[in-house]
């Protein structure tokens, strides 16, 4: 009887055994089962293919500063230029030297030195002027004797910001062509090109006419002036000016 109990109470446990771990596998699955669902597919990932390095593009492209070759010509053979004796207080002394820098001719007993009859040549914010030698040859000066130039850039073998007493003309040019060297005159007058003014001597400039000149100051332009015509010789005009009125 002893036994047939044991053999019972063993089945007994075998079925419960049983029944949990089928339980517990039911269990599992529908968990799995709605992990499973639960996880909606995901789109790809849009592949992109990029172009090859070029690391030419690394390097920064400076354009070429674009001068017109007419502002070299102009320089050289129609701007007209005065020869500077004397200058002091802003005050200069000037004889007319001559149209464009190739039609000058060198004095024998020279230098000279040539500035514009109207605005200035200017190096970088200074005033040059250009020195003719006796045997032609040209180069440029600081406009105020013993003064320095500074250099706008490397050239020939000096650096920028160096000061320098002259420049061969070949390096002025080369300043005009980036724009370094300018002329102030141009555009101005009432031809549009720096003619037509009276400068330092307005003799010196053949498209010079007072009518032509006058017209163009009375329609409101302001003209660049000379040390021919004070501020003082403005005011003087004016006030004669409002007495008429």
């Amino acid at each position: 009887m002893l036994n047939q109990v044991k053999v019972v109470s063993l089945l007994a446990l075998s079925l419960l055994f049983v029944m949990v771990l089928a339980l517990g596998l039911g269990v599992w699955g529908t968990a799995s089962v709605a992990t499973a669902a639960s996880i909606e597919p995901q789109p790809a990932a849009e592949v992109v293919v990029l172009p090859p390095a070029n690391h030419d593009d690394d390097e920064m492209v400076i354009p070429p500063v674009e001068v017109s070759e007419e502002d070299k010509r102009f320089l050289l053979e129609e701007m007209t230029f005065v020869q500077l004796l004397d200058e002091q207080y802003a005050y200069a002394s000037t004889v007319c030297a001559g149209n464009g820098l190739n039609n000058i001719e060198p004095v024998a007993d020279g230098p000279i030195v040539l500035i514009p009859n109207v605005g200035d040549l200017s190096l970088d914010g200074s005033n040059v002027s250009v020195k003719l030698e006796p045997n032609g040859e040209m180069s440029f000066i600081p406009r105020t004797q013993g003064q320095m130039m500074r250099v706008p850039g490397d050239i020939g073998d000096m650096l920028h910001g160096q000061e320098v007493l002259s420049l061969s003309f070949d390096e002025g040019m080369q300043f005009i062509t980036t724009g370094q060297l300018i002329w102030t005159g141009k555009g101005q007058g009432p031809f549009g090109s720096g003619h037509g003014l009276p400068g330092h001597i307005a003799e010196c400039d053949l498209q010079f006419d007072e009518d032509e000149y006058d017209d163009w100051k009375n329609r409101g332009s302001d003209p660049l002036i000379q040390d021919g015509e004070s501020d003082d010789d403005q005011t003087d005009d004016e006030e004669g000016q409002d007495d008429e009125a």
